[in-house]
């Protein structure tokens, strides 16, 4: 593929990340309905976004990494750039994990108050991480399908506003997942709001390289999908949970889990 496209294209690119990344900001509205008290059952916002963010892990990058090559689901040369991503944002979001809980650390003992503290604390920054990583690879997405959309040599027409259409509607449950821990924690909406769109910001600023280098990016997808699915994998099971289970009972967590879980793909599949 040539490694120049029209600066329409690139334009075009950006402004669906844009628009896409917005859509995020809609799954805070949930949130707004005033009888609905998460910092009353924290542990259960908690599970519910964990299994949010675990059935995206699987259905919307695992899965679809997997599929990216089409020729055989199950081959190894299809699975080994997905395992190695996996692994990778898992180790990643490991050294983030003990990076933030030195900070906190160092705040508590020293009795001031940190940033952290006003965005939900260790867990609410963990979250922010986690899904700002997974904007990235739906930024790349984008912007590789508008320069195949563009592209003389490929039948591709109209695949960068599929894409783009798809990524702002999954954007939405998304927004919830990032939104629900945040306000657990007594986050005010506004913040919740803010931190939703900020984590999603990373797709329109990984379109500008993804569209204007497609021939190169490309074939990073399915390592990068795996990336930032061990990122949320490694979130849900090292933190959300076990902080889910100190004020509610494993049956409770499990089954708001799997709501959560449930809730991400019913929703993408019917809109």
């Amino acid at each position: 593929m040539e490694p120049t496209v029209p600066i329409e294209t690139v334009v075009t690119a950006v402004v669906a990340g844009i628009l896409a990344s917005l859509a995020c900001g809609l799954g805070v509205l949930p949130l707004c309905i005033p009888r609905l008290n998460l910092q009353r059952h924290i542990g259960i916002g908690y599970a519910l976004a964990g299994g949010l963010m675990f059935s995206a892990s699987v259905y919307n990058l695992i899965y679809e990494g997997l599929k990216i090559n089409q020729i055989d689901l199950y081959a190894f040369q299809n699975v080994w750039p997905v395992v190695l991503g996996i692994l990778a944002g898992a180790l990643f979001l490991s050294i983030a994990d003990t990076l933030v809980h030195n900070h906190t650390d160092n705040a508590h003992a020293s009795g001031q108050p940190t940033l952290l503290s006003h965005w939900g604390g260790r867990t609410g920054i963990l979250v922010f991480i986690a899904m700002t990583v997974h904007s990235i690879p739906e930024g790349v997405a984008v912007g590789t399908g508008f320069a195949l959309q563009d592209h003389p040599h490929y039948n591709a027409e109209g695949v960068g506003t599929f894409i783009a259409i798809a990524i702002a509607i999954h954007n939405i449950p998304e927004g919830l997942a990032v939104a629900i821990p945040l306000r657990s924690a007594g986050v005010s909406l506004a913040r919740c709001f803010a931190a939703a769109v900020i984590t999603s910001l990373p797709q329109p600023i990984a379109a500008i390289p993804a569209v204007m280098l497609a021939w190169f990016f490309e074939p990073l997808m399915p390592a990068l999908m795996g990336f930032a699915a061990g990122a949320m994998i490694f979130l849900v099971i090292v933190e959300l949970i076990p902080e889910a289970l100190q004020t509610e009972s494993p049956k409770r967590i499990a089954w708001s889990f799997v709501a959560g879980f449930c809730a991400m793909i019913l929703i993408q599949v019917l809109l």
